[in-house]
């Protein structure tokens, strides 16, 4: 999987930022009121990416029925990790079914958080959006610039896999978005993975 990522590193790297740009607005509401004035939006993006940044919040999404927080659960992460892996021009999910199918790699998903945290953090959204208006803006996405970040969130996914309560749950959900992203994965090819489910083998 490395060596496919590797091999065509500017095609997915230009998918993935392109991915991130396009849904991070409308995920993370960062698409300011129309009560704020056009010179104020820039503005108001900016203070809303930075609060999202503090304590990494852009992962989680809320807290479980424990009252326990849901780390890198956020609807923005897994709309972006099922269109790049599953349903973009990409589809790095086809040319290794045996893993996808079954789960989304670790570090298929730090990637996808290292590009999240990027766009925010460069200003790409409320440059593009703010003061431009148009979106155009994008970050550079480098190994060599976001390596560091990168290894954080691997490093932050590890921890949370360590974790007796959290580390099941996110096992639980990195299959639960495998799941769902192949079936998308397949109605794109014409499959309708549904119809299948009733075939069964009997090993008595």
């Amino acid at each position: 999987m490395a060596r496919l990522l590797y091999d065509d590193l500017a095609t997915w790297c230009s998918d993935l930022k392109k991915i991130t740009i396009a849904i991070a607005p409308s995920a993370y509401d960062l698409v300011p009121p129309a009560t704020i004035p056009v010179q104020g939006r820039a503005t108001w993006i900016e203070e809303a990416a930075t609060d999202l940044l503090e304590n990494y919040m852009f992962l989680c999404n809320g807290v479980d029925e424990l009252g326990k927080t849901r780390n890198f659960a956020h609807p923005g992460l897994r709309e972006v990790t099922i269109l790049f892996l599953y349903t973009g021009s990409y589809r790095i999910a086809r040319r290794q079914p045996d893993i996808f199918k079954k789960e989304i790699p670790l570090t298929c998903l730090a990637l996808v958080c290292t590009a999240v945290f990027s766009s925010m953090l460069f200003n790409c959204i409320f440059d593009g959006l703010g003061k431009n208006g148009n979106g155009k803006s994008f970050p550079k996405f480098t190994a060599k610039e976001y390596k560091p970040i990168y290894k954080t969130m691997l490093d932050l996914l590890q921890t949370v896999m360590e974790d007796p309560y959290h580390g099941p749950r996110l096992v639980q959900q990195l299959r639960a978005w495998a799941e769902a992203g192949w079936e998308e994965s397949c109605k794109l090819d014409g499959i309708d993975p549904s119809k299948r489910r009733h075939l069964r083998i009997q090993l008595d």
